[in-house]
């Protein structure tokens, strides 16, 4: 199918027709959906090749992480991993473009350390495989860097991967995992709260332990009350979880809930039922069929203690406002994800790959919810407060994971949050194989001015610097943000409906009728 893919790169190019691509779906910013141009959508190339001689995965490039994990869960190969995503229906391609971080990241390393080989169809159509074996400083090395935390749609179509199966711990130990929802008592002003995860945020882990945890207030679930949910795998078995857990010397009602709501398994069976138990509220949210609205903001936080009980503590207050603000509200959500990371994910150097935020031990993400669109406003406004007191304690005070992108990052500003100093040789990949900005959307990665020698030597020693803080970065307002997209899609693409349908409600008179009435496919208004 790559030649399909070829073929429709170069129509769109010949026709300057705008390319959407779509892998999976699961973009906070809607950025694998568009209203022009055309939607390029990669999945019917979801096959999935296992070579357990050479401990290598194939995988197309519409190949979800459900694919790739079913062929270790028919065979039953307990202790061997790809080193992949929470959710079974985000995108392989998508995930490790943008560097990758799942339940193993801790003890495997980064996603897209793991990829050997990748298959692209460029902007001119051609098709190019470019791998671990290419020298670094050549035009293939130089791609095959970018891809592995560049992010999607960026410098072409990714029609394949090849990446390394892992042993985890051992066939033995199994995988330890499971959930809890903690209602902290409010009755000491959540003190306990705030000491129990400062404690846990700053916790020197093992690199076998990965918590995620979510803090969030929901108008839906006891009246707005805080509450904190705790996602675990941990790569090994029970009773050394537990004795890790006792040392984290956390809130003992809490641990000795966390203890119980863990279990001990093979792997395959991890793969195939708690990954999905784990993940149905997030999967059910990136249906289509889900009509509400979403917003998000996204931090990275390394685990210093002063920080942290500053993030905490905003956290708290900033939850209890929104139960404050919006407690008249049905189906209004503001929830914070810490999703654990660092371990032997931050071992290697900041310029070994396009992923640049190594040294990150908790990548963080605001997710505000609502289903009616006049609210849009007012959570606009609360979500950019809330946001610009947490980006002064992420890295650079600006620094967020692609994978969770920020809308309202203006032009000046994504390509330092996303990429810090690797962003310079990116642009020179991008003037490489994408020198007319075909791929082309609201954050892609620009093109620089310049391919000479000497500008692409300073690119690459940019890529070893140590970012310097910037703060000063364009944020859209939210006034700008709010309704621009759907007022967009209303005036470019919608058709209104004829003035005499709308005057007397088509033939039977009485009502009005949205868009061409019965015939044009319509619903009655009234």
């Amino acid at each position: 199918m790559s030649s399909e893919v070829q073929a429709i790169v170069l129509q769109a190019r010949l026709h300057e027709v705008s390319l959407t691509i779509k892998n999976g779906g699961h973009s906070y910013t809607g950025s694998s959906t568009t209203d022009t141009g055309i939607l390029l959508d990669m999945a019917k190339m979801n096959n999935v090749h296992l070579d357990m001689e050479k401990e290598i995965m194939t995988v197309g490039g519409g190949a979800l992480w459900g694919n790739a994990y079913k062929p270790l869960i028919n065979a039953r190969l307990n202790g061997w991993a790809v080193n992949g995503g929470r959710c079974p229906t985000v995108g392989i391609i998508g995930f490790l473009l943008g560097g990758g971080i799942g339940p193993f990241t801790r003890s495997l390393g980064m996603g897209c350390d793991t990829v050997t080989e990748i298959s692209m169809v460029t902007a001119d159509g051609h098709l190019v495989t470019v791998g671990e074996n290419d020298p670094p400083h050549t035009n293939e090395g130089m791609l095959f860097w970018a891809l592995r935390g560049g992010g999607g749609g960026n410098f072409g179509v990714v029609v394949e991967m090849k990446l390394k199966v892992l042993p985890l711990r051992g066939k033995e130990c199994g995988v330890t995992a499971g959930r809890y929802t903690w209602l902290p008592d409010p009755k000491d002003d959540h003190r306990t709260l705030l000491n129990t995860m400062n404690r846990f945020y700053t916790m020197n882990w093992s690199d076998n332990m990965t918590i995620d945890t979510s803090w969030f207030s929901d108008t839906q679930v006891q009246e707005g009350a805080l509450a904190v949910r705790f996602m675990v795998y941990y790569d090994g078995n029970e009773h050394d979880f537990g004795k890790e857990i006792h040392k984290a010397a956390l809130d003992k009602d809490l641990e000795r809930q966390i203890n119980r709501r863990v279990l001990t398994e093979k792997s395959s069976r991890f793969f195939h039922e708690t990954l999905v138990a784990q993940w149905d509220e997030e999967t059910v949210r990136a249906f289509p069929s889900n009509g509400t609205f979403r917003i998000y903001s996204s931090f990275c936080f390394e685990n210093n203690r002063d920080d942290f009980e500053m993030i905490t503590t905003i956290v708290k207050e900033e939850l209890e406002a929104f139960r404050r603000l919006f407690r008249a509200e049905t189906n209004c959500l503001c929830q914070v994800t810490f999703i654990h990371s660092g371990g032997k994910a931050s071992r290697k150097p900041r310029d070994a790959t396009a992923f640049r935020w190594r040294d990150t031990v908790f990548h963080s993400y605001i997710m505000i919810q609502f289903r009616d669109k006049w609210l849009e406003k007012d959570m606009r406004g609360f979500l950019q407060k809330f946001k610009e007191r947490l980006k002064p304690l992420s890295l650079t005070k600006q620094a967020s994971f692609i994978a969770f992108p920020d809308a309202s990052l203006g032009d000046d500003a994504y390509e330092k949050a996303y990429y810090g100093e690797n962003r310079l040789k990116l642009q020179q990949v991008k003037r490489i194989y994408d020198k007319t900005n075909f791929f082309n959307w609201a954050q892609s990665i620009k093109v620089s001015r310049s391919g000479s020698a000497k500008r692409r030597r300073e690119a690459e020693r940019a890529t070893e610097n140590q970012e310097e803080e910037f703060s000063s970065g364009e944020t859209i307002q939210p006034d700008k943000l709010t309704d621009q997209v759907a007022k967009a899609r209303w005036e470019n693409t919608f058709e209104p409906a004829p003035c005499e349908w709308l005057a007397i409600g088509g033939p039977e008179g009485g009502g009005a009728w949205l868009s061409g009435g019965p015939g044009g496919g319509g619903a009655r208004l009234f």
